[in-house]
């Protein structure tokens, strides 16, 4: 009874069993959202080292991208009309989803999304509101098939006129940037900017971040019906992705070769320097040290489609059946691990203590475990709060904290006042210096503003060169001498950089939240008013609801 007991405890535990290793492997293909780099990494490794084939699948992976202008290789529509099993996409799947696509999430890949738009120094502008009628080549509705939701909330979020626009479908080669055929192409962070400074250019990226729009990067999925219908298979493919993308990460430099000898390249310039450039940056963006490698948050999917309906980019949505969950081990798949583990070495007698220990060591490893993401959470929470230059909050933050803090006044009846800066005179810094300088005078600035601030009081990048403090429970009065620390904390300070000190100067203006106040944006439009007045009256200094100025003393300009 034992030998028979401890023979198919050993079948079972085998890792390739003899009867699945006779069985033809099952063949899935998996359509990329954009040409072979490192961007898919994870793929590639899993099939050399052959954890689809022990899988029991046989991948192909097709590559995608834009092969004529405006016509790219959709993975949703390659997906939902089962042209493909597996496909690549980003947070526009929600809006497929709630627009009654089939599809679904199996994996997060990336926690942060990688695209960028991109402009030149000598073009002469750093933010999407000084567009004005420049040629543009983005992803917006009307010049391209392939949605972009994150290039349309983010021109939504910065107030842009869509329809004014000059507009056309991107071509995805920078030759058109350089040329000057078109002045602000769409990118991705992982090798655009460092492609354009190879080419002797200096870049200037808007990100996104910059008008509160955080969403995730690329995302394995697949449609409803595989799950249904084959739910291992997706498990399955799932487990062995990520294993490939944990060895990518541990064998960077093999990956790399990988791709260079196997997969075929858009053009001669994704060589070994590029694309081991792009592998940090793909690190940087996935945070695998910080969350588990495709671990799915319903609560930023939320917030992703509340987003999404605020904008009009959506009616409603729903996640149900929207986010795939990987089912936990169950006991007997906790029995064969500890069995292949404890097999060649010990007695059945040995088993049940073993089996006491490791139930033991697994409980505390589970709640290790959660203490581990609990901790990931909130390192990327703060990662998704912050300005990515300069460390202040960003616009999603602030916004969230404006709301916040004007609701906790209108209930308890407590102050609230908003100071707006704006930095004087700083596009002559990133025209004299370049932007470089300036994205270092930035963060000097916040550094030092910071130092003048209390504990309560939020600080956040507005945009471009504009920052923001929000000071609950703050009165007008209160509020002037914070204001006026800054003012001078900040014209008293000279950063130190590569072409010599520079000295900078502040304006600001001030504004507190009135009993007639409908909602927090009154207070930003006063205080926009006061800043504006503040510059016109010459800048370096100080305005207070428009009407009241404090004269400053001479500084430099």
């Amino acid at each position: 009874m034992c030998a028979t007991l401890l023979l198919a405890l050993g079948l079972l535990a085998s890792p390739r069993p003899i009867l699945a290793n006779q069985a033809p492997l099952t063949p899935v293909s998996l359509q990329l959202l954009w040409y072979h780099q490192f961007q898919f990494a994870g793929y590639y490794a899993a099939k050399a080292q052959g954890y689809f084939q022990e899988a029991g699948l046989d991948v192909e992976i097709r590559d995608g991208g834009y092969h004529t202008p405006g016509r790219a290789v959709d993975p949703v529509r390659e997906v939902v009309a089962r042209r493909a099993d597996f496909g690549v996409s980003r947070s526009d799947l929600l809006m497929h989803h709630s627009r009654g696509e089939p599809v679904m999430v199996v994996a997060n890949i990336m926690q942060r999304s990688p695209l960028v738009f991109l402009t030149l120094e000598r073009f002469g502008f750093s933010r999407l509101e000084e567009i004005g009628h420049r040629p543009i080549s983005v992803t917006l509705p009307g010049v391209d098939e392939r949605i972009s939701a994150e290039t349309l909330a983010t021109f939504l979020a910065a107030g842009a006129d869509l329809e004014a626009l000059e507009n056309s479908a991107p071509s995805w080669n920078l030759q058109d940037l350089y040329a000057g055929r078109t002045q602000l192409v769409p990118a991705y962070s992982t090798d655009g900017p460092y492609s354009v400074r190879r080419q002797g250019e200096e870049p200037v990226i808007i990100r996104p971040a910059d008008y509160g729009i955080d969403f995730y990067g690329d995302l394995l999925f697949t449609r409803q019906s595989m799950l249904e219908q084959h739910p291992e298979r997706v498990a399955a493919f799932r487990e062995a992705a990520i294993r490939g993308w944990v060895y990518a990460f541990e064998n960077i430099e093999e990956t790399v070769d990988l791709i260079l000898d196997v997969y075929p390249r858009r053009h001669g310039d994704i060589d070994r320097d590029l694309l081991l450039h792009e592998a940090e940056e793909v690190r940087e963006l996935m945070q695998p040290a910080l969350i588990e490698i495709g671990y799915s948050n319903p609560q930023r999917w939320q917030s992703i489609g509340t987003l999404y309906q605020a904008m009009g980019i959506i009616d409603d949505y729903d996640l149900d059946g929207f986010l795939f969950q990987p089912a936990p081990p169950t006991i007997l798949t906790l029995l064969l691990t500890l069995w292949r583990w404890l097999l060649p070495i010990i007695s059945v007698v040995t088993v049940v203590a073993g089996l006491a220990g490791y139930l033991f060591i697994t409980n505390r490893r589970l709640k290790e475990e959660v203490q581990r993401r609990r901790e990931a959470e909130a390192a990327l929470q703060q990662l998704a709060d912050q300005d990515g230059l300069t460390g202040a909050g960003n616009r999603r933050l602030f916004e969230q904290q404006l709301h916040q803090e004007f609701q906790r006044s209108r209930r308890a009846g407590h102050a609230l006042t908003v100071i707006l800066m704006d930095v004087d005179n700083f596009k002559q810094v990133n025209d004299e210096f370049g932007h470089l300088v300036g994205d270092q005078v930035l963060k000097e600035i916040v550094r030092v503003t910071r130092s003048g601030l209390r504990a309560q009081d939020h600080l956040a990048r507005y945009g471009g060169e504009e920052f923001v403090v929000v000071l609950p429970e703050t009165s007008l009065e209160e509020a002037n001498l914070v204001a006026q620390r800054i003012l001078e904390l900040n014209r008293a300070h000279s950063v130190q950089t590569k072409a010599g000190l520079i000295r900078y100067t502040l304006s600001l203006g001030l504004s507190e939240l009135r009993v007639s106040d409908r909602d927090p944006w009154q207070i930003i439009k006063r205080a926009d008013e006061s800043l504006y007045h503040a510059k016109h009256q010459g800048r370096d200094r100080l305005c207070v609801n428009t009407t009241h100025t404090l004269p400053q003393p001479e500084g430099p300009i």
